[in-house]
């Protein structure tokens, strides 16, 4: 799809210096964030995109999507709803992969994003009543992965357990990069095996549930202390690639593991010393240098041969397939960019002024976009070569949710 001038996203350095000194950002984004929120048989939902399709309660895209749709803007009792409604649901340890029709679960990662998302609303509500009620769910999450869990799809058991390193196995097509163009378990993306972002987030759940163990004398029916040590130590071991000086994708599995894409990223926003700093710094500087646009980030590094910088909306769904996880420009990952950002910037000792100055320098061509957008909202994806022209949906919740939600935390608003 090629964009006309209107909607052509632009540079950094496009960006008047004025930008954020109109008053109706804000008020543009949220009115976005509402047409996500949608209340059906007297229950809230997110669905994980207001036009075109998606048009429904995608598991992933409600829990990346809660916290800047819902807990920035302290609607923490719709948040606690769909808490509720998605506990209700929880089946051996794992969540829904959507809720239609059929309650399907082959994914392995809407639980850990579910904690994450509690893990937020902790952080904005301070409501620790509500995360007793949560603590059973938890429990039944953490145990699952830790003995091994899993689904069925196409007639196969797909397993997902903890495996004698202390890492978590999981099985093909069960990632947010998911794209299946040639049917049956043949995902453009494998990522089958040990893949860095599910491992980041386990990670960073163990380390949520120590400290719910520690406030609420709760105790959970595996070894906390041992699993965090055991599994950073591990995680450094295989996950660095002292080649690219940055982390693995996937290893054990995925022969295209060494991929450079944006999901290790999440071993530094989303966890506390799972990496030394010095490590840090440098997964950060790769995913700058690699995959950073004025539209988020690439999902593969144009180096790889295996790169596609165009995107066409409009072609076939088994050929636009290939390029949808293979270079296409995402903007919800700015996100984790903008937290990563924050952390190392702080180790550096820049002061908050200087902090917040870049994170509205990194935001602005997405906040320009959205504002001059006939949808007045935020689209799924862009090509991940110049012009960067716009595809997918044109209204996505998580594209939107993560450029409120860094806005309001960080506290950036002129």
């Amino acid at each position: 799809m090629h964009a006309n001038q209107e909607t052509r996203i632009r540079n950094f350095n496009e960006i008047e210096d004025n930008f954020w000194n109109n008053s109706e950002i804000l008020n543009i984004l949220e009115i976005a964030a509402d047409s996500f929120i949608k209340y059906h048989n007297n229950e809230v939902e997110i669905w994980a995109a207001s036009r075109d399709w998606f048009l429904e309660p995608w598991g992933r895209d409600t829990f990346i999507s809660l916290p800047g749709i819902l807990l920035v803007r302290n609607r923490f009792e719709d948040a606690r709803n769909i808490f509720r409604k998605f506990a209700k649901l929880e089946k051996n340890g794992l969540l829904p992969t959507k809720i239609s029709n059929e309650v399907e679960y082959n994914n392995a990662d809407v639980s850990l994003w579910f904690i994450y998302s509690l893990k937020k609303y902790i952080q904005h509500s301070h409501d620790f009543a509500f995360i007793k009620e949560m603590l059973q769910t938890i429990k039944n999450i953490l145990e699952s992965y830790v003995n091994g869990t899993g689904y069925y799809r196409y007639g196969e058991f797909q397993r997902i357990y903890m495996d004698s390193d202390y890492l978590i196995v999981t099985p093909p097509q069960a990632t947010w990069m998911d794209a299946n163009a040639f049917g049956k378990l043949q995902p453009i993306t494998p990522r089958n095996g040990k893949a860095v972002e599910i491992n980041a987030l386990f990670y960073s759940a163990i380390t949520f549930a120590k400290s719910l163990e520690y406030i609420f004398g709760y105790e959970f029916n595996i070894d906390l202390n041992e699993i965090l040590t055991k599994m950073k130590l591990s995680f450094n071991k295989k996950f660095w690639n002292k080649e690219k000086k940055a982390l693995y994708d996937v290893i054990e599995g995925d022969p295209h593991g060494n991929a450079i894409r944006p999901n290790m990223l999440f071993a530094v926003s989303h966890c506390n010393n799972l990496l030394n700093k010095n490590k840090e710094m440098l997964v950060f500087d790769c995913v700058k240098k690699h995959l950073l646009t004025p539209c988020g980030l690439r999902t593969l590094s144009p180096e790889d041969e295996k790169y596609i910088g165009s995107y066409d909306t409009f072609l076939p769904i088994e050929q636009k397939d290939l390029a949808y996880h293979q270079g296409t420009a995402w903007p919800w990952l700015i996100g984790a960019f903008i937290d990563a950002l924050v952390k190392i910037r702080k180790y550096q000792n820049k002061n908050l002024e200087e902090i917040k100055s870049e994170i509205r320098y990194y935001l602005a061509p997405l906040v320009d976009f959205c504002i001059r957008s006939p949808y007045k909202s935020l689209p799924e994806l862009f090509s991940g070569d110049y012009p960067h022209e716009p595809g997918g949906t044109t209204s996505q919740a998580w594209s939107v949710a993560e450029i409120l939600r860094v806005i309001k935390e960080y506290n950036i608003l002129l």
